[in-house]
């Protein structure tokens, strides 16, 4: 059976490692920390100057009469309402900030694990033609439609709070910080390291499925509400699919910027609110969207399958990251 076929249980790469386990979880926890430590980094930068002001309010507080522990930590903390406020602001502008700094870790893994495969003889996918990225294109135009009036539908049926909480925040952005970060550089930094890394990896010594559930679970818990757990889990099974059909790195990427630069401009030119004022029109954009991503769906294995039935390239052609 061929090692590239669609669906199919098979192993697709032979790599050997010294520790499987790490070699999955070192990355996985570097990024986390990576992420972390940026974050940290750039909202001490923003509240330091408000602590050197929440530091002389208690202290004046202080010296001006006989106070408790409770009333010194209100006085701080009002000092420092600014700094969260701004932090809150530019939470989207944080979050991009620790994607490019993952993309330190994520971008040489990738690298190193592609030359990887070429040294044992792991055999590439012939590159794909347009029409296949044409269909990627219209799913993920027609997926970000379909995904955000299902969600939106479930919001109004099991209220989310915290899912509404961060649909204030990112959507507190401006459009060009939008959609250079929710829509492109959040999207990259991902794949790179939940398809790109961890669900290639896995593939290296499990079954498809195993590999895309695994990789999509912990995709899923970079989330933070139920609504976008439930709605990344499918998504990640989506792209690690995508990227088993097309072999390349380039499908799910595409996919993922268009579903989220889709659903940040419908939002912003009040397409969705547009959708919404009527239930019968926010189902009608539900199942229509589903409907034409099922047709392109279809299409894209068929286009795929097509493919493979030709015969590999030549595994000695120069390396293609996004191959």
């Amino acid at each position: 059976m061929d090692p590239e076929e669609s669906g199919g249980d098979v192993i697709m790469n032979q790599i050997q490692r010294k520790s499987p386990f790490w070699s999955l979880a070192g990355p996985l926890l570097a990024y986390l920390a990576i992420q972390w430590v940026v974050q940290t980094a750039v909202i001490l930068v923003i509240s330091i100057p408000y602590m050197a002001d929440a530091y002389a309010s208690m202290m004046q507080l202080g010296m001006e009469r006989a106070v408790d522990m409770q009333e010194l930590m209100e006085a701080g903390l009002k000092a420092m309402e600014p700094a969260f406020e701004l932090v809150m602001r530019y939470q989207v502008e944080i979050m991009g900030a620790a994607a490019a700094g993952t993309m330190i870790l994520t971008v040489t893994l990738f690298l190193k694990d592609r030359k990887l495969e070429k040294v044992y003889g792991v055999v590439r996918p012939e590159k794909k033609t347009v029409s296949v990225y044409i269909m990627i294109a219209l799913l993920g135009a027609a997926g970000s439609i379909a995904a955000t009036c299902l969600m939106a539908m479930a919001q109004l049926a099991f209220y989310d709070s915290s899912y509404q909480q961060s649909a204030e925040v990112m959507y507190g952005a401006g459009i060009p910080v939008q959609i250079a970060v929710l829509g492109i550089l959040i999207p990259v930094s991902e794949e790179l390291m939940f398809r790109g890394i961890l669900f290639k990896r896995f593939r290296e010594r499990q079954g498809f499925w195993y590999s895309a559930v695994c990789s999509a679970v912990f995709f899923m818990f970079m989330h933070t509400s139920f609504t976008q757990m439930v709605y990344t889990f499918l998504l990640g099974l989506m792209l690690a699919y995508l990227y088993e059909q097309t072999g390349s790195f380039k499908a799910p990427v595409l996919l993922h910027i268009l579903m989220n630069s889709g659903s940040v401009i419908c939002t912003e030119t009040g397409v969705f609110q547009w959708l919404g004022s009527e239930p019968a029109r926010m189902a009608g954009a539900a199942i229509g969207g589903a409907f034409i991503c099922s047709a392109v769906f279809v299409g894209i294995q068929k286009a795929v399958g097509a493919g493979q039935k030709k015969k590999p390239s030549d595994t000695t052609d120069h390396l293609d990251m996004f191959r």
